[in-house]
């Protein structure tokens, strides 16, 4: 009859491994079949021994340990045993035969295990570059040497362990498997399992069960600083900046401001992957040595302790310094008063002149300080400084505050420096006087010191048209004889005046009278000749016939071929005779 199984379970049975083991006595075989072969403890097993004898005196026998009765079947040469549920630790198969008087037996050990398996607590999460354990407690399995344990990260094989010796039975002495590492930013999220296998020889195992663990981790290695812990003064508004560098998560950290315990509202910024910066806007109301707390957590990770940065900040009252430089006329003294009115510390007050040092004096509270000039013009516009020096308390954390005022002199003058600039067209022109050419362009600018500032006027000497006049300047586009003159720019303010002039000498002018006088004395020289020669020759009887008209009568000599004087001739009204100068030709 052969063997049947009757009680499959699950995975168990799937991975159901038959043990045959095979004696040979004189040619007799011997089977022994335990299904399975690895068996959970508490599920059902089982067992069936055969034998190949032939003839009549057979006898099996198949005796177990106290503790463990099963439901059997049997034959002539095979018996079969079923245990619905096996509860012992130490289950063997003994199975004895005896074939014609000759006797055998087999011994088959079952592996029994159970699937209790535990990793040791970490916390909740993991400090980067710290270093950490993990331990993993494997499941009850005898014999002890058929368990093995194995850590895995992801996938990859990180540590594999085991045990020699069967051990004893009664005895739950349990696989360790503890992996030592140190934690690093890619642990973050990463999954490690630890996975419980039965040797089944052969380079074959089984997996009978296995437990995971998911580790997070963070960096927090530095504590936060408070970057500026400078004096401030007092109801003065300013902005606190805590920095926290290499954060890892960042987005997990919590960065907050804290005031005598009470948060102060703030605004957290990530300038970087591993840095966490957080601002308050911050108004002390008091003066002295106030504290300012800066605290850094992971607020989902209550178990990371908190790291928090303490100062002190000192707050004090400086009021800025003010300076008063009253208005004066030229000649006048003037007093520069330099002051603050309420400081707390030591204060050094300083009325300067550039780098020069006019004034100075030390306080506790408030000070004034003073200098006296006198008004001058040229200091007009001149600037002072009313400088303010508060030493604090604690001069290792900053250097002195130091507030300054500037006052500027202003001193009250006659016009004065007046200077004209002409251009013709468009092109500036020196010397004086200026002479132009009739239809040029002429443009006059002036300017003059004074205060209050002058009022500029021109003095036009011909009044003439065409001619533009604004603030400061004066232009006329096309110059004649009517525009020659001097022009003058006269400046005025309430303390008096000053001018300046200019000749403007239009040459077109001069020449047309110069050529109208050559002109009209040719003309006078040419009439008087004239006149003159026409009497003498009157006088004499001859005429100046250089330029009398030709005639017919040949004995009349012709004026184009002689340029001299004749006599005249006559003719005798009465006998027809001519005659010269009196006498017959």
């Amino acid at each position: 009859m052969g063997f049947q199984i009757m009680s499959p379970h699950g995975l168990i049975q799937f991975l159901t491994i038959t043990s045959y083991v095979t004696t040979n006595m004189a040619g007799i075989d011997i089977w022994v079949d335990i299904n399975p072969q690895v068996l959970e403890f508490g599920h059902s097993l089982e067992a069936n021994c055969s034998t190949s004898c032939v003839g009549s005196d057979v006898l099996i026998i198949l005796e177990y340990k106290s503790g463990l009765t099963p439901h059997r079947q049997s034959g002539s040469k095979w018996i079969a045993d079923f245990f619905p549920k096996v509860t012992a630790w130490d289950v063997s198969v003994p199975c004895f035969v005896r074939c014609n008087r000759e006797q055998r037996s087999v011994k088959e050990v079952v592996t029994v295990y159970n699937r209790e398996i535990n990793i040791t607590s970490l916390p909740e999460v993991l400090e980067v570059n710290r270093r950490y354990s993990l331990q993993c407690i494997g499941p009850r399995v005898y014999p002890n040497n058929k368990l093995i344990l194995t850590w895995l990260r992801g996938s990859e094989i990180v540590q594999r362990n085991s045990r020699e010796g069967q051990g004893l039975p009664d005895e739950d002495n349990r696989l360790r498997n503890v992996f030592n590492f140190t934690a690093s930013l890619s642990d973050d999220g990463q999954e490690y399992t630890c996975l419980a296998e039965v040797d089944l020889g052969s380079n074959t195992t089984m997996s009978i069960t296995n437990s995971s663990v998911t580790l997070q981790t963070y960096s927090f290695m530095d504590q936060p600083r408070i970057l500026d812990k400078r004096p401030k003064e007092v109801k003065q508004e300013v902005i606190l900046t805590c920095e926290v560098s290499d954060v890892y998560p960042v987005e997990k950290m919590r960065v907050r401001w804290f005031q005598d315990g009470e948060e102060l509202n703030s605004v957290t910024t990530r300038p970087n992957s591993n840095t966490v910066q957080s601002t308050a806007a911050w108004t002390p109301q008091e003066t002295g040595l106030i504290e300012v707390v800066c605290m850094a957590d992971f607020e989902k990770y209550p178990s990371v302790p908190s790291k928090n940065h303490t100062v002190f900040i000192e707050v004090y009252v400086f009021s800025s310094p003010e300076i008063q430089i009253p208005t004066s006329h030229e000649g006048n003294l003037v007093n520069i008063t330099c002051h603050v009115l309420n400081v707390s510390g030591d204060l050094e007050l300083r009325l300067k002149k550039e780098n020069d040092i006019l004034a100075k004096g030390s306080s506790s509270t408030g000070l004034t300080i003073s200098h006296t000039v006198q008004a001058q013009a040229k200091l007009d516009g001149q600037q002072f400084i009313c400088e303010a020096e508060l030493k604090l308390q604690d001069q290792s954390i900053t250097s002195p505050v130091i507030k300054q005022q500037v006052g500027t002199l202003h001193v009250l003058y006659k016009p004065r420096d007046t200077f004209m600039t002409i251009s013709v067209n468009n092109k500036t022109v020196s010397g004086f006087p200026v002479e132009v050419t009739k239809g040029d362009e002429i443009t006059l600018s002036c300017m003059s010191d004074g205060r209050p500032s002058p009022v500029l006027e021109w003095v036009n000497p011909s009044n003439g048209n065409n001619i533009e006049i604004g603030p400061g300047f004066l232009r006329i586009p096309y110059i004649t004889s009517e525009h020659q003159g001097i022009y003058i720019c006269r400046a005025t303010n309430q303390y008096g005046s000053d001018e300046k002039d200019v000749d403007i000498r239009v040459k077109g002018l001069k020449w047309i009278i110069v050529v109208t006088v050559g002109i009209a004395a040719v003309l006078t020289t040419a009439v008087v000749t004239a006149l003159y020669q026409k009497f003498n020759a009157r006088k004499r009887g001859e005429y100046n016939v250089q330029n009398a008209k030709p005639n017919n009568n040949a004995q009349i000599p012709n004026g184009h071929e002689y340029q001299k004087s004749f006599p005249l001739k006559k003719l005798d009204p009465y006998c027809g005779e001519t005659i010269t100068n009196g006498l017959n030709q």
